[in-house]
């Protein structure tokens, strides 16, 4: 385990209003050098309205006509309405780059500058060329940048809030975790750096692993979930107290749905006393787009943030096939979640998987059952600790849809009793 930087701990000033667009105004500041003001009104946390897509394209039309005759860079992307995806930045000719390259509908911004990608390199650290790509992720406060450093292909992570510098340091523990197992190392991204900055933000550099792009493939979840599930375990630690700890996290987070929660949490600790599944490293988001691949061979596991030493690797094993699946149907992590409690999984292939799974693991559908509450537990768990209103709003939309039938199944537990409900 490394030790953290004393900048992990350190409260940074936030304006929780703010909070929405702090990705935004992290990538705007990375390419300007300094804060720019945003309409808090144009990019809201759900899909833009339409006066929202308004308020986008005049504020940039607004920073157009005004700048004219300073040396400025023209900042947008495809998905930048929404807070997500890459984010272009161009200098010179901004109107006619704007005028005849963009479209007019497409928000963007236009900053005083003439080299962003010095800017980037001045504040990061990163090399100026190649020019540095920022993305960002419309549910996350930290700015992704693709850049070199020091020569060296690397993923910076950029943070300037509180929520997102607390991120940065789970991610970096997460790494530290990773890289502790031998059999893990080389497919786990090296730790160059964690760095305050001058401005109170913070980075973690990592190198980049070389990886085709994103495509669902039941060759490669087949090939990642064989990987995981082989590996030998590294000790026989059994302890798992955080089992109690992260329901009753939960319960704090959400107290409205307290008494629905104490009943899942208590018929998930009478599970965990009469199962002896062996705490083990894992992942704690371990799907399909955190796994790359070269061909239909694995190169490289990424985001760590949820690692820990006594997990258990069959929950990292169920989400890796559901939410997988969830992702390339469109589909919600809780769709699955009921069909599984409910016996319901009506995707053959899926249901082979799950069936493998089980195989694997050296336990039985009833246990399957179990095991999804947990991670169903730990999506909640991760929601509360990141915090903020968007966590809560996505918590209790998670309850609606799966509560009745957690229920449901649980009803039918307390008439058999759990070990009965597992055999």
């Amino acid at each position: 385990m490394i030790q953290l930087s004393e900048y992990w701990t350190r409260t940074v000033e936030v304006d929780r209003s703010d909070h929405a667009l702090c990705s935004l105004t992290s990538a705007l500041r990375l390419v300007a050098g300094k804060h720019i003001r945003i309409p808090k009104r144009a990019y809201p946390h759900s899909s833009p309205s339409q006066l929202a897509r308004l308020l986008q394209v005049g504020n940039g039309a607004c920073d157009l006509l005004l700048s004219v005759g300073r040396q400025r860079t023209l900042v947008s992307g495809e998905q930048l309405e929404y807070l997500a995806g890459d984010i272009e930045y161009f200098t010179g000719h901004c109107f006619r780059r704007w005028w005849r390259s963009l479209s007019v509908k497409r928000p963007f911004f236009v900053v005083s500058g003439s080299d962003p990608a010095e800017s980037i390199a001045a504040i990061t650290g990163c090399d100026a060329r190649p020019s540095p790509r920022l993305c960002l992720s419309n549910n996350r406060c930290v700015v992704v940048i693709m850049a070199n450093w020091s020569g060296t292909p690397a993923v910076l992570h950029y943070a300037g809030c509180a929520q997102s510098i607390a991120e940065l340091g789970r991610q970096a523990n997460g790494l530290a975790i990773a890289s502790s197992n031998p059999q893990l190392r080389p497919l786990v991204p090296r730790l160059l750096t964690d760095t305050a900055l001058p401005n109170g933000a913070a980075v973690i550099v990592q190198t980049r692993v070389q990886a085709e792009p994103y495509q669902f493939s039941w060759r490669r979840i087949d090939a990642a979930t064989e990987l995981w599930l082989s590996r030998k375990p590294a000790s026989g630690n059994r302890e798992r107290a955080w089992m109690d700890q992260r329901p009753a996290r939960v319960c704090e987070f959400l107290p409205g749905h307290r008494d629905l929660l104490i009943r899942a949490a208590d018929a998930l600790t009478e599970w965990r006393e009469t199962t002896r599944i062996p705490g083990e490293l894992t992942h704690g988001d371990f799907w399909l787009g955190n796994v790359l691949f070269e061909g239909d061979d694995v190169s490289g596991v990424i985001d760590w943030e949820w690692a820990q030493m006594d997990g258990l690797r069959v929950v990292d094993g169920l989400h890796m096939l559901l939410m997988s699946s969830a992702v390339a149907h469109g589909a919600s992590l809780a769709h699955y979640l009921c069909q599984l409690w409910a016996d319901e999984i009506d995707d053959v292939a899926l249901q082979q998987r799950i069936a493998k799974l089980c195989s694997q693991s050296g336990i039985d559908r009833g246990d399957l059952k179990f095991v999804a509450l947990l991670l169903w537990f730990d999506m909640l768990w991760q929601r509360a600790v990141r915090g903020g209103r968007p966590a809560v709003l996505w918590s209790e939309k998670m309850i609606t849809r799966t509560m009745p039938a957690i229920m449901k199944w649980l009803s039918r537990c307390s008439t058999t009793g759990i070990r009965a409900a597992t055999s």
